[in-house]
């Protein structure tokens, strides 16, 4: 059986479509399939919604609490029935209806997880940047830093999440905690690359809401990552944006409390004909960075 968990918060119709979309991937024979969508202590109607289209495939488990989406993700493996479970953000749909094979297919080949590519929507800057993003990381993988997949994305085997007791629940803010599972996964067995297993991003990008995940990434997560993994943080390139490991850094957090103003200004900026994409990337990386030195500096008063 395969097991694919979903964290939902205060998006019942994202995960019911996700859901749907689920049910026409083909897979093998006497390979039945179960979707156990995980509301998060959404506090809303949320879960209610979600609850009117249980059935014998789709289960919903309503946690009373949020408690971040590692914690939401245990709890949908800790119910799940499967050998393989596969991991997939609320707001993400599969490309192809072979999704789930192909990461099955990783897996039998000696793998013990599976990490795919993430895409988004239309052809504008930021599905470019995505797509960018992800490729970047399949090109590391394939130099050995095994740890550079996404959980957006992502297929283990059972037996080995359970045995390492899953994401670390202390990863509750946004950031680090699929590299921190990654990191352990590896220590037991080989992580696969499926270069066909795709999944869209839906959710349209901003450079506001861009900035303030890696200004929340630069706080308690990357804290607890650089404690556990100070080699991982250092080879990431985070540590040299760490404003708790670098004082010197601290000046540059009012500059982007500046920058931050404009933020809506440079987006429009991002997709004109004018603005060569390897300018406006450069751009984009300069301010999450300045945002994640915020967010260090923040965490650490």
């Amino acid at each position: 059986m395969i097991s694919v968990v979903i964290p939902v918060y205060r998006d019942a119709a994202n995960g019911l479509e996700l859901a749907e979309a689920l049910l026409h991937q083909r897979l093998p024979d006497n390979c039945p399939l179960e979707i156990i969508i995980v509301d998060d202590g959404s506090g809303d109607s949320t879960p209610d919604l979600l609850k009117q289209h249980e059935n014998k495939i789709f289960r919903v488990i309503a946690l009373i609490h949020n408690t971040g989406r590692a914690a939401a993700r245990n709890a949908g493996a800790e119910s799940a029935q499967g050998e393989y479970l596969v991991f997939i953000d609320c707001d993400c749909r599969p490309i192809g209806d072979d999704f789930l094979v192909t990461h099955l297919r990783r897996m039998n080949s000696g793998c013990i997880a599976s990490c795919g590519r993430v895409t988004g929507i239309g052809s504008g800057f930021w599905t470019r940047y995505q797509e960018a993003a992800s490729l970047r990381r399949e090109r590391q993988h394939a130099r050995g830093v095994v740890y550079s997949g996404s959980t957006q994305n992502f297929a283990v085997r059972r037996q080995a999440f359970m045995q390492l007791g899953g994401f670390d629940a202390r990863y509750r803010e946004y950031g680090f905690e699929d590299r921190d599972l990654l990191i352990r996964l590896s220590r037991l067995g080989d992580i696969g690359w499926s270069t066909d297993a795709v999944v869209r991003h839906l959710d349209q990008l901003t450079l506001p809401d861009v900035l303030a995940k890696m200004q929340q990434s630069g706080g308690s997560s990357a804290a607890l990552f650089s404690c556990d993994h100070p080699t991982a943080y250092r080879a990431l390139g985070y540590a040299a944006i760490d404003s708790r490991l670098h004082r010197w850094l601290r000046p540059f957090e009012v500059v982007f409390g500046q920058l931050l103003s404009c933020a809506k200004v440079v987006e429009l900026m991002l997709d004109r004909p004018w603005m060569p994409y390897p300018v406006a990337k450069a751009i984009v990386k300069v301010l999450g960075a300045l945002a994640f030195v915020r967010g260090s500096a923040d965490a650490d008063r």
